[in-house]
């Protein structure tokens, strides 16, 4: 498995269930913005596409939602493992440590 389909595995499950959370809890504005993240992560092949999600991700403070507590923990989470993923893309493994 590439490190992108690694990628996948780890965040496609996290995402489903905040979209699980956000439809029991009928926050249908937050479901439809993940909903969008998901599907786009669900056809991401390759490294840029991958960023280009993480990018979609960092506007979630700027949607306007009011998310439960639920919720911020699970997008905390979703957040936090997009950062940790977008720092080790971009690191620069060509120069010695």
């Amino acid at each position: 498995m590439n490190a992108v389909e690694s990628v996948k595995a780890d965040l496609l499950p996290k995402l489903g269930d905040l979209l699980t959370h956000l439809l029991d809890t009928e926050q249908a504005e937050a479901a439809s913005f993940f909903s969008r993240v998901f599907h786009d992560l669900n056809g991401v092949s390759g490294e840029e596409q991958l960023l280009e999600v993480f990018i979609e991700l960092s506007t979630t403070a700027f949607l306007g939602i009011d998310f439960d507590g639920p919720a911020l923990a699970l997008i905390d989470d979703v957040l936090l493992h997009a950062e940790q993923v977008a720092a080790a893309f971009s690191a620069d493994t060509s120069q010695p440590q």
